[in-house]
């Protein structure tokens, strides 16, 4: 469906060919790389729907590195309440999903008053796409931390993630994501916890 309005699109406004975030839309590999992004979103989030999401509301990162130092400062905490190791675990499961060196990364860009990480209780937030076009395979790494003093939050903080591996021209069926949820045992007043799902 996704695949049809953005060929619409193109075909009624000819200048959305140019170049993107995400590369030139007149390839068919760009729109599916949009396509799959969002459905990543919307099956870790479905009470939200990003279907409407632009490629300008994606972002790419040049280093993946710098992606390493700003998740590792968020989740600091995690290491000295919870578990030690933790963030050493959780970059080696990343990278055998996808070798996060290899990967081509970006970020989202929250751009709509109703979805997620546009919360008023949020603390922050952060979206991270790890790309291996080579392997086929995307992790979706996400959290929100949310305030615990605000009283229409049903919970501390809840992060999502999911890895989405391509059909079609992306045809892989080895498929892993990362997705978080609550554990009261862990930081009460920071976030929820994380696990990794194969």
């Amino acid at each position: 469906m996704l695949e049809a309005q953005y060929a619409d699109e193109l075909s009624q406004s000819p200048s959305l060919l140019g170049s993107s975030p995400l590369g030139p839309l007149s390839e068919s590999t760009t729109r599916r790389l949009l396509i799959d992004l969002i459905s990543t979103m919307n099956a870790s989030f479905p009470d939200h729907d990003f279907s409407s999401l632009r490629p300008e509301q994606f972002c790419k990162v040049f280093d993946v590195n710098q992606i390493i130092t700003s998740v590792n400062k968020h989740l600091a905490p995690l290491t000295e309440s919870y578990n030690s190791t933790f963030l050493d675990e959780l970059w080696l499961n990343i990278d055998d999903v996808v070798k996060i060196q290899d990967c081509t990364v970006f970020s989202y860009l929250p751009d709509m008053e109703d979805d997620p990480f546009s919360q008023g209780n949020q603390l922050w937030s952060f979206n991270y796409f790890l790309f291996n076009r080579s392997l086929k395979r995307i992790v979706y790494f996400t959290c929100i931390a949310t305030s615990k003093f605000d009283a229409s939050s049903d919970h501390l903080g809840s992060g999502g993630g999911g890895g989405n591996d391509y059909d079609d021209e992306y045809d892989d069926n080895d498929g892993r994501h990362m997705h978080g949820g609550d554990n009261e045992d862990m930081a009460e007043d920071f976030m929820g916890d994380w696990e990794c799902e194969a």
